[in-house]
């Protein structure tokens, strides 16, 4: 008659591990390869980070900028980021096995840059994220100065080449938050990176990008 009772204690016992099974964060090596242009890849940082899922899997290798320029800081009206300007380089992202931005749009595998831009305030923008600050992807292969300003409409432009469709390729930037550099799950389900980038000034800038989350539809 204990049997049953047993069984079921077992499973109460085993059921929160599975749970808690998440993704971690590890080093990346140094971004050597050469699909990535030669500037970009001297303006990031010597070792990236590697995100891995519980099943083993690759979700995808990040490598922040060194240090942000000389006039990065812009006094955006309501942005997360009010210390960088719209469309300075953020750092690279590899998605070895493919991914999906904030849209839910596919992304390719492949090396992308990271560039930062401001939601629209406009109506067909408003309460579609909880900040109006995103890193837009542009392919590598498309973005070989770190120090190129691009217009809105540019970046557009240049990051609908990442997504394959006539919207730029999102990723959703929360309001930053001290610490170390981790990886962690949100109350919104949304898988976070979390690092920091040096100011011009050498202190140390804290960024929170949502690697896999979408908005909700």
């Amino acid at each position: 008659m204990r049997r049953p009772h047993i069984f079921f204690y077992l499973l109460l016992c085993l059921t929160p591990l599975a749970l808690l099974a998440q993704a971690k964060l590890e080093k990346a090596p140094a971004l050597a390869d050469t699909a990535v242009p030669a500037l970009i890849r001297a303006a990031v940082e010597p070792s990236g980070a590697r995100i891995v899922r519980p099943d083993g899997s690759v979700l995808c290798e990040i490598w922040l900028r060194k240090s942000l320029p000389n006039g990065a800081a812009a006094a955006n009206k309501g942005a997360a980021y009010p210390g960088l300007s719209e469309s300075v380089l953020v750092g690279v992202i590899s998605f070895p096995n493919g991914g999906s931005d904030f849209r839910g749009q596919a992304i390719k595998p492949g090396f992308y840059t990271m560039r930062y831009e401001l939601l629209p305030e406009d109506g067909n923008h408003m309460g579609v994220a909880p900040t109006r600050d995103f890193a837009l992807l542009l392919p590598a292969s498309a973005d070989s100065d770190p120090s190129a300003k691009y217009d809105y409409g540019q970046m557009v432009k240049l990051s609908s080449q990442a997504s394959g469709t006539n919207h730029p390729a999102a990723f959703l930037l929360l309001t930053p938050e001290g610490g170390e550099e981790r990886t962690y799950q949100n109350a919104d389900g949304f898988q976070v990176y979390a690092g920091s980038i040096m100011t011009p000034d050498g202190k140390s800038a804290p960024i929170a990008l949502v690697v896999k989350g979408r908005a909700e539809q």
